[in-house]
């Protein structure tokens, strides 16, 4: 079940208002909140939901443990094995499998090229592990108590705005809040939930949902015939754009979901495409994931504390754990790698003079080495991305290759020119820039004026909704990108 689609907008719909009614006896709030996630979660994919529901068993009595133990060392690895574990069984058999018969033949039969075509990875098994795992982790660093009630926690890791694609969230941003007399009774910032509501489904309905149906063809034939000669570059453009669009439309519904609930969860992204470095674009992009391999990964290998290699290496091994995070293919481990070498880039530029002279600069200068510095952090964002869209590793290359090998004449030509999709884009910084503005105008305003400021911004944003239905491309109904993590 997709936040887009009809069946989940009638749950939310019915669950609402039942919990509106219900919001001030916690048992019963508690109930509905967890019953209503786990329909979403087990919507088609019943069968998906006894590894949803051990996850949760196990990390609660682990937690649950690690209060009461004389070896809590012990009891976090468990907890934290067991996730790990069963994350990897699920992600990576099929390519452990795959890559020790074609590496060793004689270690395993030869195996079908069907064989793992019925495979399935859980929904959002790698937010939910993640979440889990920071949350035993937490406990054993005492930074938060372990929930007694099983139901509570459950809540906390199930809960169906965040379950399938995050934000990944702490304890002290969503467990605290469902303990006992903690559970919210009221929305919090109706309109600004509204908003990211409103602006999610235009991100991801008209914006990237209309890229994908622009760009999949070229992609899907990137090493064919058929693309030869074709400039790949515009391309791998819009496809940053529709990965930052579609994802962080998963998180602004889901946040703005949340709130409607009483919930306010951390942002996930910042203007990352204007990152002035690789570093910059880490601190703006799927920001909770960021923190959690800095606090859950690169800390405890050392971080950079033990000298510049080690640093280096501490840098490369989180990377390309995050790359392996996000999917079952060699590809992603480049991917990591890439975001890795360019860290390792970036502090050492950092350090050296000339950089100090170009950042002490002002202005003129300043602008120029400034927008320099997001152009080529932008397509360095871009080179990876070629690795993470297309998981054959031969296409891949193909992609890079046609930045700079097409024929002339074909270099502004192709779907990529599509008026729709730059339209599109137009029209979400207008309805963006229009919201900022009226907003800004309204808290300076007084009496009538402020009023009818008011009443402008939540016209945009119904009209943001109303566009999101109309505008949507027809036939386009894809799944967000991320649901395959």
């Amino acid at each position: 079940m997709s936040f887009e689609q009809k069946p989940f907008l009638i749950l939310f719909a019915v669950v609402f208002v039942w919990w509106w009614l219900v919001r001030r006896r916690e048992r019963s709030t508690v109930a509905l909140l967890l019953g209503a996630s786990l329909l979403f979660y087990a919507y088609n994919h019943w069968f998906l939901l006894p590894i949803l529901l051990a996850y949760c068993v196990v990390n609660w009595f682990v937690a649950r443990r690690l209060e009461h133990t004389s070896r809590p060392r012990l009891w976090m690895w468990l907890g934290v094995g067991f996730n790990l574990l069963v994350l990897c069984y699920y992600k990576y058999t099929p390519l452990l499998v795959n890559s020790v018969a074609e590496l060793l033949p004689g270690v395993l039969p030869t195996l079908p090229a069907n064989a793992f075509e019925r495979w399935s990875i859980p929904y959002g098994i790698s937010f939910y592990a993640f979440t889990g795992i920071a949350y035993m982790v937490d406990v054993y660093r005492k930074t938060t108590v372990a929930e007694p009630s099983f139901w509570r926690y459950a809540l906390s890791a199930c809960f169906f705005p965040h379950l399938v694609a995050g934000p990944i969230l702490r304890p002290n941003e969503f467990l605290d809040k469902v303990r006992p007399g903690q559970l919210p009774t009221q929305p919090e910032a109706i309109g600004e939930a509204g908003w990211l509501i409103a602006r999610g489904f235009f991100k991801k309905l008209v914006i990237a949902d209309r890229i994908g149906v622009t760009i999949d063809p070229f992609f899907a034939h990137v090493n064919d015939p058929t693309t030869a000669g074709v400039w790949a570059l515009p391309y791998v453009w819009l496809y940053a754009l529709q990965i930052y669009f579609d994802f962080s439309a998963y998180t602004d519904m889901a946040r703005g979901f949340g709130m409607l609930f009483g919930y306010r969860w951390p942002e996930n992204f910042d203007r990352p495409y204007l990152a002035a470095s690789i570093t910059d674009f880490w601190r703006r992009w799927h920001m909770t994931l960021s923190r959690f391999l800095r606090d859950y990964v690169y800390i405890p290998l050392g971080g950079n504390r033990k000298g510049t290699f080690r640093t280096h290496l501490n840098l490369m091994l989180t990377m390309l754990l995050g790359g392996l995070w996000h999917g079952a293919s060699w590809s992603f481990l480049v991917w990591g790698g890439l975001h890795g070498a360019f860290l390792i880039l970036h502090r050492l530029g950092s350090a050296s003079p000339l950089a100090a002279w170009l950042n002490s600069r002002t202005g003129f200068v300043s602008y120029v080495w400034h927008a320099l510095a997001v152009f080529i952090t932008f397509h360095c964002v871009c080179l990876a991305w070629c690795f993470f869209r297309l998981t054959n590793f031969a296409e891949s290359l193909a992609c890079v290759r046609k930045w700079v090998e097409c024929d002339s004449a074909k270099m502004w030509t192709g779907p990529w020119t599509e008026p729709a999709v730059w339209l599109a884009l137009v029209l979400y910084a207008m309805l963006t820039l229009s919201v900022e503005l009226l907003r800004k105008w309204a808290l300076k305003s007084e009496g009538d004026r402020q009023a009818a400021a008011f009443g402008a911004v939540w016209g945009v944003r119904f009209s943001t909704l109303a566009l999101a239905a109309l505008l949507a491309p027809v036939g386009a109904n894809a799944a967000f990108i991320y649901f395959q993590f």
